[in-house]
């Protein structure tokens, strides 16, 4: 049973990294690298692919939007 909720886990911190990481990008960062964690922990046990594909997909939207704030900020855009 632990290793079906580790999974499910490790899919839904995926899921919710990327609307996180395009509107509070220290969120998505969390959530990315937590998911990432999950998912290559399960790696051998289970198929995580989507859940560490969209863990990815997250943490870049996430460092990204940080990128892209830090510009604005000083702004370097304006």
């Amino acid at each position: 049973m632990e290793k079906k909720q580790t999974y499910t886990a490790g899919l839904v911190l995926g899921i919710l990294s990327i609307p996180c990481g395009i509107i509070i990008a220290l969120a998505g960062w969390v959530l990315g690298i937590v998911g990432i964690i999950l998912n290559l922990k399960k790696k051998e046990e289970m198929n995580t692919t989507a859940g560490l594909v969209l863990s990815i997909i997250g943490l870049v939207l996430s460092i990204l939007n940080s990128i892209l704030g830090i510009i604005i900020y000083y702004g370097v855009l304006a």
